[in-house]
């Protein structure tokens, strides 16, 4: 356990958060050993989790306020279990013990989908200018996901308290018991999130204060679960942690398998961004995502799955159909990509960084591209 590679667990604990819906997410971690390396590996351990606690905060809107990480340790002589967890927060926290409850039975989930139309416009000011294009996509999505956040969701349709309990039927305890014994079917609910239009205070600078500029507009696919206790708020904060996820996993999957390569005078480069997959968790009413590029095949997108979550799961067995990739077609009839005369702010072109763009009157959810272009003279 001394040569276990801290870094490599943190790496690993963010590709298997890119892969979660929402209301899932990545708690801890276990370990399993002897009592003797156990003892001799706290302190080990303890930086792993602040490491993990790290890397999935790292350039990330914070959905989640809670800063508590759990370390369950299976003694491989006793095969004794026991949960601790720490405040991560806090860099001068201790372990403290936790309960670890073995649940009999299969858990209820209750699952929530949503389609998000977004129109976002970015200019990245000249300061940032020095910057990668990751981390000047994160920081112009911090007004829209914090916009999120202050949403508000109808449930199929209808605004509830979030106080309340969102399976209703549960408080009945006929229906719930006739429910148990005779339906099996997942609940499932049409979740719609409404947003303040963001305030001019938090949008990003004039376009003559920017070297570029960013677009993403069109629809995103959302997909959360929550247990079958679960409040109104608690769906709420499930299905806008996943759309927010989802985001950002689109931007650094993009952005680690692109380069862009600087050239004199405007600059404009369109990338096919990933399309977003499920499959189902064996045993479990539970569904897992990946996000598939144009150019890979199935099989290298279950070759992942296999190695990042264990596992395994044949290529038919992939829920293809929640977003698609758009073709030429698609990109001809988007306006917005092609480049803008906007020389009453001062610049000559902008850019149109299109990452989900819905076609079809909105009935296809389709992953596009991103479209970046350079202003010629960030001066100007």
């Amino acid at each position: 356990m001394a040569d276990s590679d801290e870094r490599w667990i943190a790496t690993h604990a963010r590709q298997v958060n890119r892969m979660l819906p929402g209301g899932l997410d990545v708690l801890g971690i276990f370990a399993l050993a002897p009592p003797n390396m156990m003892i001799s590996a706290q302190t080990k351990l303890r930086q792993i989790l602040y490491l993990i606690h790290k890397s999935l905060s790292k350039g990330q809107t914070q959905t989640n306020s809670t800063t508590e990480r759990h370390l369950l340790q299976i003694c491989s002589t006793t095969r004794k279990i026991t949960c601790r967890s720490i405040d991560v927060a806090d860099q001068k926290s201790a372990f403290k013990p936790a309960d670890w409850k073995p649940q009999s039975g299969s858990e209820k989930w209750i699952k929530l989908k949503t389609d998000i139309n977004l129109d976002l416009k970015i200019n990245v000011p000249v300061k940032q200018q020095n910057q990668n294009m990751l981390k000047q996509i994160q920081q112009g999505l911090v007004p829209y996901c914090d916009n999120i956040c202050n949403g508000i969701i109808t449930i199929n349709g209808e605004v509830r308290d979030v106080t309340e309990v969102l399976d209703q039927s549960a408080s009945d305890s006929k229906r719930s018991k006739g429910r148990d014994k005779g339906q099996t079917s997942q609940l499932i609910h049409d979740i719609d999130l409404y947003t303040q239009p963001i305030s001019k205070e938090k949008r990003e600078p004039e376009t003559y204060d920017s070297v570029c500029k960013l677009v993403i507009q069109g629809v995103t696919h959302g997909r959360a679960f929550v247990h079958s206790k679960a409040l109104v708020s608690e769906a709420k904060q499930a299905i806008t942690t996943d759309i927010i996820r989802s985001i950002h996993a689109r931007c650094e999957l993009l952005c680690e398998d692109i380069e862009v390569v600087e050239e004199e005078g405007i600059k404009k480069e369109l990338y096919d961004t990933p399309i977003r997959v499920f499959g189902k968790l064996n045993g479990s009413s539970l569904d897992f995502c990946d996000y598939k590029f144009q150019d890979e095949k199935l099989e290298e997108v279950t070759d992942r799955i296999k190695e990042l979550l264990d596992i395994t799961i044949d290529p038919d067995d992939l829920e293809l159909d929640c977003e698609q990739v758009p073709c030429e077609e698609d990109w001809s009839k988007d306006k917005s990509l092609d480049p803008i005369d906007d020389s009453s702010n001062g610049a000559s072109n902008t850019s149109r960084f299109n990452m989900l763009t819905a076609v079809g009157g909105g009935i296809a959810v389709v992953a596009a591209g991103l479209s970046y272009m350079l202003f010629g003279d960030s001066q100007t």
